[in-house]
């Protein structure tokens, strides 16, 4: 039961930062970021600010880095727990940044496999071997650092995680 309520709070880590990138990049699309509600942000000389241009947000690093700080300041991590929970955090964003890697490793053969006169089966089933392949190392992957950050969490801790999930929504 409570790895499976850890696996949730993983999911709806990942969620939660997949909704605040989405949101981000809409921002730059329609004119900039200011951190805040008030439009674009602009450097002294009428430049898009210290981004770096316009729509460069932040690295997916950092959004993933900035997430596990917010998870840890919510769940009240103290320093003993602090290192197990970053190493978790960072084999899981490790293991996302392959999928994504392998999903978009697909995208030509998937192209080659769609532009004959006949759809080839075979190449089609070895692209989709290769994402369920991805897919599993990633869940296990995910599975490994739920079980890791779930041992070091106190009895109170857990409540809060699984109180803050029960509340997520997803849009």
């Amino acid at each position: 039961m409570s790895s499976c309520l850890v696996v949730g709070l993983c999911l709806f880590g990942l969620v939660s930062m997949a909704r605040a990138a989405f949101w981000r990049h809409r921002a730059f699309a329609q004119g900039g970021y200011s951190g805040r509600c008030c439009g674009p942000r602009r450097g002294r000389r009428g430049g898009w600010g210290k981004w770096g241009g316009r729509g460069a947000g932040l690295a997916g690093e950092q959004v993933a880095r900035a997430a596990g700080e917010v998870l840890k300041r919510r769940l009240e991590v103290d320093e003993e727990q602090e290192p197990i929970v970053d190493h978790a955090l960072d084999d899981l964003h490790a293991s996302l940044k392959e999928l994504k890697a392998e999903l978009s490793a697909t995208h030509a053969p998937l192209a080659d496999a769609l532009r004959g006169e006949k759809l080839d089966d075979g190449a089609l089933a070895a692209i989709f071997a290769r994402q369920d392949d991805a897919l599993a190392r990633t869940r296990r992957e995910a599975l490994s650092a739920v079980k890791q950050i779930h041992a070091v969490l106190d009895a109170e801790q857990r409540k809060k995680a699984a109180d803050w999930l029960a509340k997520a929504t997803v849009a």
